[in-house]
């Protein structure tokens, strides 16, 4: 598997974090009166001390939550030359926004689909690893939209077997699994056998990497996912390897996962995520990874979605 680098140098979260700390003036008493003037001021409190307040107080006692993450899909999340450490730009927002709350992350690598299902059952505080909001998803847990992506095809460069996303009948096509991109390609497969025409051959990889590197072999015709991740693919494997079809569609918002029952967690997340785009923050991590054109102007939590 190759190694993945970020797009760009990444500026340092403590950094970040640090420069969007403002403060609010305490209101003292300015009357003419000696005994007011010898009233203590109440404390300064900042506005990152109010953000951390609406963290539930379990949590916020705990000072660290688990994320359940699947950790190869860059430039979203990956890992980092060591194999332990998980790199990339919801990484980085999301650590910025929990800065915000006063916690600290603790990563957890983990498979794509059991990810909401180990929110769910409280294997994990939180669930981050580009997740498009879906209903279904907001059925079963919240979901804080933080960042929008559509979907883009890529082939081999030069496009040599005609892939034409709009007719992908008869096509190889690969994919990770569990991803709404999976259930995008099993539809389109469905409509084809219901027209009368071949089915897609589905290939469904643990990992998005993988799934590339059987279009960059020719093994199969073409592949499909996030446009950040689609983008990362034709930079990591170099000039001239691969290339976009067709053009982005299904733009969606990116949801961090807390368990159901845990509005008020999914109410701070939000906050928080709002205070990083205020400050600047987080266009700062957009920017650094390349990945601008995905930003969205407020955070909010089960964003309505079309389905």
């Amino acid at each position: 598997m190759a190694t993945y680098t970020p797009l760009s140098h990444r500026t340092s979260l403590a950094a970040l974090a640090a420069a969007g700390v403002l403060t609010l003036a305490a209101c003292g008493g300015g009357g003419e009166d000696d005994t007011a003037s010898n009233t203590p001021e109440a404390p300064e409190v900042s506005a990152d001390e109010e953000l951390a307040a609406l963290v539930p107080d379990d949590i916020r006692e705990a000072g660290t939550v688990s994320i359940g993450v699947e950790s190869e899909y860059p430039p979203g999340e990956f890992l980092d030359e060591d194999g332990q450490t998980v790199l990339g730009f919801n990484v980085d927002l999301l650590d910025a926004a929990l800065a915000k709350l006063d916690l600290e992350s603790e990563w957890v690598s983990a498979n794509f689909d059991s990810i909401i299902i180990g929110v769910d059952s409280g294997t994990y505080d939180l669930g981050s690893s580009s997740f498009t909001v879906t209903q279904e998803r907001m059925d079963a847990v919240n979901m804080v939209g933080y960042f929008s992506s559509g979907t883009q095809w890529f082939v081999q460069a030069g496009n040599p077997e005609g892939v034409d996303p709009e007719s992908p009948c008869g096509l190889r096509v690969a994919v990770q699994s569990g991803t709404t991109h999976d259930e995008d390609i099993e539809a389109r497969s469905d409509a084809c056998v219901e027209a009368g025409e071949d089915a897609i051959t589905i290939e469904k990889f643990q990992s998005q990497p993988q799934a590339t590197e059987t279009v960059v072999s020719g093994l199969n015709h073409a592949s499909l996912a996030d446009m950040p991740t689609s983008a990362y693919a034709l930079e990591q494997t170099g000039e001239g390897v691969l290339e976009f079809v067709g053009e982005q569609y299904d733009a969606a918002p990116y949801g961090i996962v807390t368990h159901k029952d845990d509005t008020e967690m999914a109410e701070a997340l939000a906050a928080a995520f709002n205070s990083i785009m205020e400050d600047g923050t987080y266009q700062e991590i957009l920017d650094e990874w390349g990945i601008s054109a995905g930003a969205i102007d407020a955070a909010e939590v089960n964003p309505s979605v079309e389905e």
